[in-house]
């Protein structure tokens, strides 16, 4: 008999458990094409070495992974760097194990067509060289230098092919000082999540932070205190098919010895959204350069909902703005406060501004408008600039941002029509909603607005609780947010958690709710309402004929119902489906949220299979699955057969059973018609989970 159909499909999610397990927890018998090497010291060659590592992982084919022993702590100095030629995961030791360099050659080559996952790595003194794919994550990389016609002092996405992803890093005090990108040089496809990159330098040319020749994107990252000889202290696009779109992102306090304190668009297509410029500087005084925050020398800028206050351009033009371009546009954004020796907030120079309305320019009354014009929506400030936004300070979100005051002119000024791209769907802190009082505010921050995760946790600890959360769990799940979301993971994965967790507690047990108040407490969790009669008496009926209070949580946890409202409240946070399969398995089988190291290694898995093939992928979810419930962990928790079944379930068809079904599966293993093995296999061999392996493998290879 197949796995049935159920009427309402959803899955379950269980609470995360506290307990931080490590990789090696659920490492049963590897694959062929996959190995595990440890680093047991910090010397630079010979056996246990991260040198001896590496070159084991080269020549063992397949997608291998290297992690330190526990209680490594030290500097691992290198006297050359370390090629990597075959896909490979390394799960370093930081902060406790830094690996320096002598800044003579990069401390990471990845060759080109390689896959490779960096994560908690500490690197000082060298870098990175990315010819290949490479995801780097909570990292650190500091004091690099490179010099060289390229640059990226951090480091060098080297080839039009090269694709680099870097999530929750720090990039600190890194140079080029003869190259371009004193943090990193960007030719292929560079993404950057929720990273620090402060007091790079291209100390002679371009691009203090970021230099980009390619695609470039940026979200909820902070630039401050980076330095370019020439043009974009911040950032730099340089080429006529480069695009660059920055997203909740503050860039503050660059300098530009040319123009572009903030960022310079040079040529290509630059997009900012909910973003904020403030206090850069563009110190040339060459009439050409300009653009304390953001200078426009060719190319189509467009800048929304955004804040560029208090740049300076003290000998030149654009204290704000500089525009050379045939297509510059901004709407809903504050341009105030800033300050040059011509066109304090903008200096169109021959080019084409277009104002989208809804803008507040100028400072005392006074526009700093010069060569450009205001439309109807547009205002000059009356006041100073602390009567329209205050200071750069911590306003919740991944970064520092400026608030507009109370009762003034950017509060519900701006334009709705313009805030619809999917990026404007929240502030530039992440915070919903976008239009506290059905308007929106003029520049990066809603005033009024609350993070979605906020709204969440507060909402699951009154509905099923009956409480305020407590501080300490209150900052827990947030954390947790942060954690998945650098991760890549589908942020609505730790509320579903959340939720099973809590109804699944000792707390709520205390409160001895029959069937009843218990469906209309799921009611209220999920949906927001009162269960309607038939609702109510449906899943009444369910209990009653004995299906298990956790499947009917499953059934509304993944509800369409509930999807949307998340949908709604978080917007698109939709992952990859190998992200999904590795989560599922860990909340399926082991009951909690994956750590870090633990997803690292098993996407990192599914990845190196998608690179091979349908049958590879294959292979790897029937291994996977069978290394979850053969671990250590999974046996100690003395499942039943009622049990082993709903883990099935929630693991490979990411729902509850029906009734029926339920009971067919539970009975074929009490009556021992079947082994759990033989189970297993039948769900992995089932059309619904196939129909999810497909999708696993039409990912492709990243």
């Amino acid at each position: 008999m197949k796995v049935r159909s159920v009427r309402s499909r959803s899955r379950r999610v269980l609470g995360y458990l506290g307990a931080i397990s490590t990789v090696a927890v659920l490492f049963g018998s590897p694959l062929s094409y996959a190995a595990t090497f440890t680093v047991a010291n910090l010397s630079d060659s010979g056996l246990g070495s991260l040198r001896q590592a590496i070159s084991d992982a080269n020549n063992t084919s397949g997608a291998d992974t290297i992690v330190f022993q526990a209680g490594l702590s030290g500097t691992l100095s290198t006297s050359g760097g370390f090629i990597i030629n075959d896909p490979l995961t390394i799960i370093g030791a930081a902060p406790n194990v830094t690996i320096s360099g002598n800044n003579t050659q990069r401390i990471f080559t990845i060759n080109s067509g390689k896959t490779v996952f960096l994560s908690t790595v500490k690197l000082q003194n060298g870098g990175i060289n990315n010819a290949g794919t490479l995801f780097l994550q909570n990292s650190t990389i500091q004091s690099s230098r490179w010099s060289g016609a390229d640059g990226g002092g951090a480091i060098s996405n080297s080839l039009s092919s090269s694709v680099l992803t870097v999530s929750y890093c720090v990039l600190e005090g890194n140079s080029a000082p003869d190259g371009l990108g004193g943090g990193i040089f960007n030719r292929g496809k560079l993404t950057v999540n929720n990273t620090v990159l402060s007091g790079n330098a291209a100390t002679t040319r371009s691009g203090g932070a970021i230099y980009n020749l390619g695609a470039l994107t940026v979200n909820n990252s902070t630039f401050t205190g980076n330095l370019a000889g020439r043009y974009g202290g911040g950032l730099k696009n340089d080429d006529a098919s480069a695009t660059m779109t920055i997203t909740n992102t503050t860039i503050n306090a660059n300098t530009a010895q040319g123009g572009g304190g903030g960022i310079n668009n040079e040529s290509g297509t630059l997009t900012v959204y909910n973003s904020t410029l403030s206090a850069n500087g563009a110190l040339s005084a060459v009439i050409t350069d300009g653009g304390g925050g953001l200078r426009i020398r060719a190319g189509t800028t467009t800048v929304l909902n955004s804040t560029i206050v208090n740049n300076t351009a003290p000998s030149s033009r654009g204290g704000g703005v500089f525009n050379g371009s045939l297509d510059f546009s901004v709407g809903n954004s504050v341009i105030a406060g800033n300050s040059a020796a011509t066109g304090a907030s903008v200096y169109n120079s021959n080019g084409v501004f277009k104002s989208r309305g809804h803008n507040v320019f100028g400072e005392n009354g006074v526009s700093g408008l010069s060569n450009a014009n205001t439309v109807a929506g547009d205002s000059v400030l009356p006041g100073a600039l602390g009567t329209a936004v205050g200071p750069l300070a911590n306003n919740g979100g991944p970064t520092l941002t400026q608030l507009p005051v109370a009762g003034g002119p950017l509060i519900d000024g701006g334009d709705n029509a313009l805030a619809q791209s999917a990026a404007l769907g929240a502030d530039g802190r992440g915070y919903r909603p976008r239009s506290v009082n059905g308007v929106v505010d003029i520049g990066a921050v809603e005033v009024g607005a609350l993070p979605a995760e906020q709204t969440l946790i507060g909402h699951y600890y009154q509905s099923i609780l009956s409480r305020a959360p407590d501080p300490g769990g209150w900052a827990y799940w947030q954390g947790e947010v942060s954690r998945l979301q650098g991760l890549g993971v589908d942020v609505q994965e730790a509320f579903r958690v959340m939720a099973g967790w809590f109804f699944e507690s000792a707390e709520y047990a205390a409160k001895g709710t029959g069937d009843g108040q218990y469906v209309t407490d799921l009611y209220r969790t999920f949906f927001q309402r009162d269960p309607d009669g038939g609702g109510l008496n449906y899943w009444v009926g369910q209990l009653a004929q004995g299906m298990p209070r956790s499947v009917v949580l499953f059934s509304f946890l993944f509800s369409a119902e509930f999807g949307s409202y998340m949908q709604g409240l978080l917007g698109s946070t939709a992952s990859r489906a190998e992200v999904y399969a590795v989560v599922d398995f860990y909340r399926g089988f082991l009951n909690r949220l994956s750590d870090t190291g633990g997803f690292t290694y098993w996407a990192a898995r599914f990845r190196a299979a998608q690179c091979q093939g349908a049958a590879a992928v294959n292979n790897e979810v029937n291994s996977i699955s069978t290394q979850f419930l053969g671990s250590g962990e999974y046996l100690n928790r003395n499942r039943g057969n009622r049990d082993y079944v709903a883990d099935l379930y929630y693991a490979f068809l990411r729902r509850g059973g029906d009734l029926a079904g339920f009971n067919y599966w539970v009975g074929q293993l009490d009556g021992g018609l079947k082994s759990r093995e033989q189970l297993r296999g039948e769900f992995l061999g089932s059309a619904e989970f196939q129909n999810r392996v497909a999708q696993i493998i039409g990912q492709g290879c990243l």
